[in-house]
């Protein structure tokens, strides 16, 4: 794991890489047994290191305009916090729009992850089913369509991440 926070959404975006090239192979691997659910944990754990990395590179620019952030605090709710104290953080309000537009990979991505997380609550009121133990039951995202955007995503976050960076290195 990464000792210094600033190296962690580097680590996370090269788990995120590590788990394409996963996904890659087991889709061109026709003797998996289990191919569904292993693409599926592959797409799942690639999107939870994009996510990650995402909010380290939160971390990050706010650490550099010496504001707190915690992976819990939304992206506006830290805007707003650095507003309070006085400061504009122009990098993370143009990240923050592009997360917020309609459409934009950025909010995809997001979703994707909001919805991957949610929790059914129907599943907790209905009553339990006798179920054969002997079979496993994998939870499969209907919307697998979106998961062909993760090289695209990648792509986007690390652009994004690379572009900014320069700029903070500028002044």
């Amino acid at each position: 794991m990464a000792k210094h926070k600033l190296s962690q959404s580097n680590q996370k975006r090269y788990f995120a890489r590590f788990y394409l090239e996963a996904i890659e192979n087991t889709e061109n691997d026709e003797s998996i047994l289990n191919r569904k659910a292993l693409l599926m944990a592959h797409r799942q754990s690639c999107l939870f290191h994009l996510v990650g990395a995402y909010r380290a590179f939160i971390w990050e620019v706010a650490n550099t305009y010496d504001e707190s952030y915690v992976a819990t605090q939304s992206l506006q709710e830290l805007l707003l916090q650095a507003r309070a104290n006085g400061k504009v953080v122009t990098e993370l309000e143009r990240v923050y729009e592009l997360e917020s537009t309609s459409g934009s990979w950025l909010q995809a991505m997001m979703k994707m992850w909001e919805r991957i997380n949610a929790v059914d609550p129907d599943a907790t009121t209905q009553a339990k089913e006798t179920m054969n133990l002997n079979a496993i039951e994998v939870r499969v995202v209907s919307e697998t369509d979106e998961f062909t955007q993760l090289h695209d995503w990648y792509e986007n976050l690390s652009s994004l991440i690379e572009e900014i960076r320069q700029l903070l290195s500028e002044w």
